[in-house]
């Protein structure tokens, strides 16, 4: 019972879905801070679950998949099945894709953080992250429709574990900067040895069970990437907070797909 909770909890935090098996809820909010009140200490206790409500995700976009290829072909199947991933997450992530880009590109402008901080924080998305979030749906088509029906069932089963993973992967080896403390605080300290570990053996299996070593290569590949940003945003920003993360969920898919969409080409 106690982990049916802590992994409905990360589909809570993950997707629109609102489980709950408690009959008594404290409606307390995330406080950003990384307190002790209870929605903060569910949230951490389910961030070793991420790969699995990253399965859960998959498993409804490979249904949705399922459903539309029977009457509107392959190509436009991928396109709504990605897009049906916007609305099943609230845009979770793709505003961190967005933010984390106008950051970067205010950044590499100007030398200066606090003009990356604040482009980040601005409401409006700028053009650069409109952009980024544009050719993550065209490269994440472009890779998922290039494969048979089989290949394409299963890299939308499990492109969003990797994405879950990415998040517990980067919170591991990454802090959260003073001067941007937030929701990201949760996870870069709430983050520990066994949620890791777990986490990661829940990857592994989930992947190797439906793609094998293909799909165990492609989650190396993603996960150096996300490595290789945890540490340049340690280098230049002192750590990473919410939105950056959520950037390291979308890169770290669009990798996976790319690295599988090799394999695939080459052994199929």
């Amino acid at each position: 019972m106690f982990i049916v909770s802590n992994l409905l909890e990360a589909v809570n935090f993950l997707t629109i879905f609102k489980f709950n098996l408690r009959k008594k809820n404290n409606t307390a909010g995330f406080n950003g801070n990384n307190g002790d009140d209870t929605a903060t200490i569910k949230l951490k206790a389910s961030i070793k679950y991420f790969p699995l409500a990253g399965l859960f995700i998959g498993a409804v976009l490979a249904l949705v998949f399922y459903i539309f290829n029977k009457f509107l072909g392959a190509s436009a199947s991928v396109l709504v099945s990605i897009l049906f991933l916007f609305i099943l997450t609230g845009g979770l992530h793709f505003d961190g894709l967005s933010d984390t880009i106008d950051g970067l590109f205010a950044y590499l402008k100007s030398g200066d953080r606090v003009r990356f901080y604040n482009a980040m924080k601005d409401v409006n998305a700028g053009i650069s992250g409109i952009i980024a979030v544009i050719f993550y749906i065209l490269i994440m088509w472009l890779m998922i429709k290039g494969m048979d029906s089989e290949f394409s069932y299963l890299s939308l089963l499990t492109f969003p574990v990797i994405g879950r993973y990415s998040i517990v992967l980067m919170s591991y080896f990454s802090n959260t900067p003073e001067d941007f403390k937030g929701i990201g605080t949760i996870f870069t300290e709430g983050t520990n040895l066994s949620t890791f570990i777990i986490a990661s053996i829940f990857t592994i299996i989930i992947v190797y069970i439906f793609l094998e070593l293909a799909g165990i290569f492609s989650a190396l590949i993603s996960a150096f990437f996300v490595l290789t940003l945890a540490f340049y945003f340690a280098k230049k920003f002192g750590g990473v907070n919410g939105d950056m993360l959520g950037f390291g969920a979308k890169v770290s898919e669009v990798i996976y797909m790319i690295a599988l969409y090799g394999f695939y080409k080459i052994l199929y």
